[in-house]
């Protein structure tokens, strides 16, 4: 018995652990041949504050309307919480997954289940249409940016020798044949997989997507939750490229390459590191490398953009995550509803 709580102890403690140790160990390759006097320099010559406010208000209007947004599918449920409970929900939400992450989204809908008196699994059963939809309207910009930019990305990658190894990869017939022949090996198996841990993973991730859409149907004005999507995405949108803002270096840099930037960095968020510790700072200095940004992620302005980009971002998200924990603690709130 002692040893199967050992087992389970070690799974969940590797979960967080493992994560991290990757993310940091992206930031010591990333770093450790910086020459952090230049970088410093760099953030001598000034960082728009003005634009620092204008991102981090849209930081919190994307917050805001991820509760609002939420609201929607809760009131089909016959939930209907206040705008401040949902905000504090999301920022508690965001707050706990710097710390663990994917952490945060079962205590927001633990939280909203336990404040108003409904099942648990009523609440997180919405966060599958929720992603979904998330997944869709991420999964349309990703498209408009490689596709809109793809001369940059294609010119850098062939500037190098990896990069091109890269291209010749994926342009290669052999490639495509394999992922072929992959394909009709997996359906030609199906049966005997059935039994497989795998493939019940992977069959009731798809039946938990397929029920989320359908529960999709019983929002009371879709495109009023569509709007709200939208509305959502472009925030972080505009969030993100603000930042192209804070320095005279990135300043000069259009839409479609904030775009860029903006699906580079949310796409690095798919690995479970801690405010993205590494994978983000790869991904989003790789991107400003396509723009002529520096030459190599090790440059000072490429460092100075990502460390203060992420540096103002995440803490501003801890100090969210911090009220909704105050907000919690009060007596008073404690006495409602």
């Amino acid at each position: 018995m002692r040893i199967s709580k050992l087992l389970r102890w070690t799974k969940k403690s590797l979960k967080v652990v493992l994560p991290l140790l990757v993310g940091l160990l992206m930031v010591w390759s990333l770093t450790r041949k910086v020459d952090w006097a230049v970088v410093l320099q760099e953030l001598d010559k000034g960082i728009a504050w003005g634009w620092v406010v204008v991102s981090l208000a849209l930081a919190l209007l994307s917050h805001i309307i991820r509760g609002l947004r939420w609201r929607l599918q809760l009131r089909t449920l016959g939930i209907d919480p206040s705008a401040h409970d949902m905000a504090v929900s999301v920022f508690g939400n965001y707050g706990l997954n710097l710390a663990l992450p994917r952490v945060g989204e079962v205590w927001r809908c633990s939280y909203i289940s336990h404040r108003y008196h409904v099942p648990f699994s009523t609440t997180i059963g919405t966060m599958v249409s929720e992603r979904m939809v998330d997944m869709g309207v991420s999964g349309v910009m990703v498209l408009m940016a490689f596709f809109h930019e793809r001369e940059h990305f294609t010119s850098f990658l062939s500037g190098s020798d990896f990069g091109q190894k890269v291209l010749a990869l994926v342009s290669s017939p052999w490639l495509w044949g394999a992922g072929v022949l992959a394909v009709l090996v997996i359906l030609l198996s199906s049966r005997y997989l059935k039994q497989t841990m795998a493939y019940q993973f992977v069959h009731g991730f798809v039946v938990n997507m397929w029920q989320g859409i359908k529960g999709l149907k019983d929002v009371a004005n879709p495109f009023s939750y569509l709007a709200w999507s939208v509305a959502l995405w472009t925030c972080y949108y505009l969030n993100s490229y603000t930042c192209c803002f804070f320095f005279g270096f990135t300043e000069h840099l259009d839409a479609w390459a904030g775009l860029s930037i903006f699906v580079m960095g949310s796409m690095s968020l798919i690995l479970p590191v801690q405010g993205g510790l590494g994978p983000w700072h790869y991904a989003v200095g790789t991107a400003l490398l396509c723009y002529g940004i520096g030459n190599q992620l090790t440059d000072p302005q490429v460092q100075a953009f990502i460390w203060t980009s992420w540096s103002i971002e995440q803490g501003f998200v801890l100090l969210l995550g911090l009220y909704a924990m105050a907000v919690l603690m009060r007596p008073s709130y404690k006495l409602q509803k």
